[in-house]
């Protein structure tokens, strides 16, 4: 490489790629794996939007009833703080994807497409339930180190 072209590398992993990292780290993370930090409702909708998820799936995520989903989106509600954990669990998952498929919209076709190693389920649709996202953490893992899925 001719000397005056020099490539600057960004090194290290990011563990989340959706939610703003100013807030992360404005909490204190030495204190608990996350900080001990509670989202506000808004602050997912990108992240959602990416899953593709309807209103029926984030109040299913959420653990509520859609009509108090609405109310949620109104007020924009600080989420507890295992939901928050869950969320960002969630989040870590998809930054790892990005990583391993190298885009987003590889990701996302991934995630969306019925997998034979999941029983034929949506890696998305198993995200919603928080005993399932090692399922898709476990796929994850596996295509990185080579195997077909």
């Amino acid at each position: 490489m001719p000397e005056g072209d020099a490539v600057q590398l960004e090194t290290g992993v990011k563990p989340y790629h959706f939610f703003s990292q100013q807030q992360l780290e404005a909490s204190d993370t030495a204190r608990a794996p996350y900080g001990g930090i509670e989202l506000d409702f808004q602050e997912t909708s990108s992240f959602f939007d990416f899953l593709d998820f309807t209103s029926h799936d984030i109040a299913e995520v959420m653990e509520i009833d859609p009509s108090t989903l609405f109310r949620w989106k109104k007020e924009d509600r600080k989420l507890s703080k295992a939901l928050t954990k869950n969320l960002l669990d969630m989040d870590q998952i998809i930054a790892k994807g990005i990583r391993i498929f190298g885009s987003e919209e590889l990701l996302s076709q991934w995630l969306q497409s019925p997998n034979s190693s999941l029983h034929g389920q949506k890696p998305a649709t198993l995200l919603k339930n928080p005993y399932q996202i090692t399922l898709v953490d476990q796929a994850l893992e596996a295509i990185s180190w080579g195997n077909i899925l």
